[in-house]
């Protein structure tokens, strides 16, 4: 390899400083939708010396943060002299280790002020580039000498999908979110807004940077995803042929909006289905009713150990359920037994045939007897909720709202999510009981229509637990199950008298008898919404070459990076709607299904530099949790370094490559699992107090590929 290329890791500034009760927009929007809260994360602000020592013994000669702008600007234009002098510690011990520094100043969270200006604008408000651009100042005279390279807006084209979403999703992916009953035009229209507001505040911040400091590098690192090259140029096309913001607004239509109703054999299930992100895949889900927790049911006699992971035991679960995902990894030396349904678990513990059932606690606790307990185990909470239909947006927001007024008669119902989003602060209470009044909710499709034309909801049903669900002899449903279904068709009909059908379902009919032959074309409905738009495509960089139209990226903006950053990590090389949909699947952060595909890295780093001739590139991310896609982590890292070892022997200027990341980290919000760490060293985020640094397989496999690059320079 080239002498130059420097390797490297990367933090965040939310992933891995801990919360301190100053809330940044993540914070909020974390507690407000039930998500996993930062807690302590890595502890990186008080023990930043320890990853950069980590950092410099496996040969980095780079490392990336970011900085909580949260903590600089804590009020409008009120600058934190202790926060800069801390960050200049951090910066100076970096450079003292010999590492270049790269420094994100907006790394996809900003203060609560930031977006309550302009009545809740945040960055749609017309003056965000000129804040970003005093924020940049304002770092680049105070730490500019200990900067190497600038990153203004950590994946820019991520930015959006926090004003738009996909048919099939519960909530917008990220903040700040826009009010449920938001029609595509109207998220469209936000879009519209945000993009070109974001160029202008990377091109002034740049500016503003240097005027202090003529010479620093600054640029942004979009995310690229993987697509066969013929693919990707005509989803590029799509964007830089677009005529009018009409047309985009006309597009937003296939990804926000499902063109077909799609019902099945009942309107939606309350049947004890647990709300997990596999299964949203296939319908969508309401806010939780219920919290259940994963318990193990074993004989009395029997004790559990504290060490669950040598624990040679026999283990029951139900086939495709959270249990039996979670399972293998509670459990790597136990035998794992699949069952059909509950029952067989069941039978299988009487018969002596297992020594455990695995299974939510409100499922199990009814089989609790002299002989039998139950014992809860360290996972996380299982949220019960209604199921619908994908793209019976009108029905899930009447459902939500019938769910809020129901838990009002209930205080012990779980109130972890609720819809008011991070774009309603300041603004009037009132405007929260706004929609749904009088005669019933915007029509974003005919899902609630089709329920009125009727004139009864169908509900499906799992009977046979106590408390949630039962029948007596005469065929009459009681529990508290029944009851929300009961709730909820009044408030749907406005009549005391509206009228249900219960559908008894169990297994996969759980989820099923909410969709249609229809659900065949669910990938395919989700690729071409998502492909099929200009969202699709890698626009910054397309703006930023002056490939896109001026109502998308202003004239000024065009060609304003001393560099070309970028973070890949997922890819496909096949057209097949399974695949496209699993691409998807990995923006909605399920990573450790994620399609891997090293090869395409070469193409995209050479596109790079034909896109922009005269520009060094950086590969600012990459890197992969435990596994995915029969990649281990370290595997993961040889195959995509080998492609810029490619890149760079066909001429490619490339200066840097950073691994993510340095360590595990609070990754948005996700609980801390395999799904959700990247890090090179391994920390038990949930149950080591001491938040120890354990090497991994990774880690050495980096340090030895840095090694041999330096050998062979």
């Amino acid at each position: 390899m080239q002498q130059g290329l420097r390797f490297g890791v990367a933090t965040a500034d939310h992933q891995c400083e801990a919360y301190t009760g100053q809330d940044d927009v993540r914070d909020v929007w974390e507690r407000v939708r039930g998500l996993t809260p930062r807690g302590r994360a890595t502890d990186f602000w008080n023990r930043y010396r320890e990853d950069v020592d980590l950092a410099k013994n496996l040969g980095c000669r780079a490392f990336r943060l970011s900085l909580s702008r949260a903590r600089l600007e804590p009020e409008p234009g009120a600058w934190n002299d202790e926060a800069f002098a801390h960050y200049r510690d951090v910066l100076t011990y970096m450079r003292d280790a010999q590492m270049a520094t790269v420094v994100t100043l907006h790394h996809n969270t900003w203060p609560l002020h930031v977006q309550a200006a302009g009545n809740g604008a945040g960055m749609l408000d017309a003056a965000f580039p000129a804040r970003m651009a005093a924020y940049a100042s304002e770092v680049a005279q105070r730490l500019g000498d200990l900067i190497d390279y600038y990153v203004t807006l950590n994946e820019p084209n991520q930015l959006v999908y926090g004003y738009i979403k996909g048919f099939w999703m519960r909530d917008y992916p990220v903040p700040p979110g826009l009010e449920p009953f938001a029609t595509s035009e109207q998220q469209m229209d936000a879009v519209l807004t945000l993009i070109p507001n974001l160029f202008r505040a990377h091109a002034e911040a740049r500016a503003a940077i240097r005027n202090h400091r003529p010479g620093a590098k600054v640029g942004a690192n979009p995310l690229v995803l993987g697509l066969p090259r013929w693919l990707q140029r005509i989803v590029d096309r799509n964007a830089t042929h677009l005529k009018s913001p009409e047309q985009a607004r006309r597009q937003a239509g296939r990804l926000s909006q499902h063109s077909v109703l799609d019902s099945g054999a009942v309107d939606i299930t309350i049947a004890q289905v647990t709300m997990t992100q596999s299964r949203m895949d296939h319908v969508l889900f309401s806010e939780p009713y219920f919290i259940a927790h994963l318990a193990a049911l074993r004989p009395v006699s029997l004790a559990v150990p504290q060490d669950l992971e040598t624990w040679k035991v026999r283990v029951a679960v139900t086939a495709d359920t959270p249990a039996a995902d979670r399972a293998g990894g509670l459990f790597p030396a136990a035998s794992v037994t699949y069952c059909l349904n509950g029952g067989e678990a069941i039978d299988a513990l009487h018969d002596g045939k297992v020594d455990l059932v695995f299974e939510d606690d409100v499922l199990l606790r009814q089989h609790v007897s002299a002989a039998f307990a139950l014992t809860p185990l360290p996972c996380h909470d299982q949220p019960f909720a209604v199921a619908m239909a994908l793209g019976s947006r009108t029905l899930l927001n009447a459902v939500d709202r019938a769910l809020r007024d129901f838990k009002k008669r209930d205080p012990s119902l779980p109130r972890t999510h609720n819809r008011k989003t991070i774009a309603y602060i300041g603004k009037p209470a009132a405007q929260d009981d706004a929609f749904g009044a009088a005669d019933g909710f915007p029509d974003l499709d005919k899902s609630l229509q089709a329920i009125r034309k009727r004139g009864l909801l169908r509900v499906g049903v799992h009977p046979g637990v106590d408390g949630l669900c039962t029948a007596d002899a005469a065929g009459e449903y009681c529990g508290l199950e029944p009851d929300l279904a009961r709730f909820i068709a009044k408030q749907i009909f406005h009549s005391d008298d509206a009228k249900v059908r219960f559908v008894p379902v169990s297994g996969k009919r759980r989820l099923g008898a909410t969709r249609s032959l229809l659900q065949l074309f669910d990938g395919f409905r989700k690729s071409f919404g998502l492909f099929g738009t200009l969202l699709g495509t890698n626009w910054w960089n397309l703006g930023m070459s002056g490939k896109l139209p001026r109502f998308l990226c202003p004239a000024q903006c065009i060609g304003a990076l001393d560099y070309v950053g970028l973070d890949y990590y997922w890819g496909i090389p096949s057209f097949w709607p399974g695949e496209l949909h699993r691409l998807a699947a990995a923006s909605e952060c399920r990573y450790a299904t994620a399609p891997v595909w090293p090869n395409v890295l070469d193409e995209i780093l050479r596109e790079a530099q034909r896109q922009f001739p005269e520009k060094p590139v950086i590969v600012i991310e990459n890197g992969c949790v435990t596994s995915a896609d029969g990649f281990s982590r370290a595997n993961y890292l040889d195959a995509h370094i080998r492609e810029v070892e490619r890149a760079l022997h066909r001429g490619v200027p490339i200066e840097a490559y950073l691994c993510w990341s340095i360590t595990s980290n609070r990754e948005w919000g996700l609980p801390f699992d395999e799904n959700s760490d990247f890090g090179l060293y391994h920390i038990d985020l949930d149950r080591d107090p001491a938040l120890a640094r354990e090497p991994t397989e990774a880690s050495a496999r980096y340090a030895q590929i840095i090694a041999n690059a330096s050998t062979e320079g």
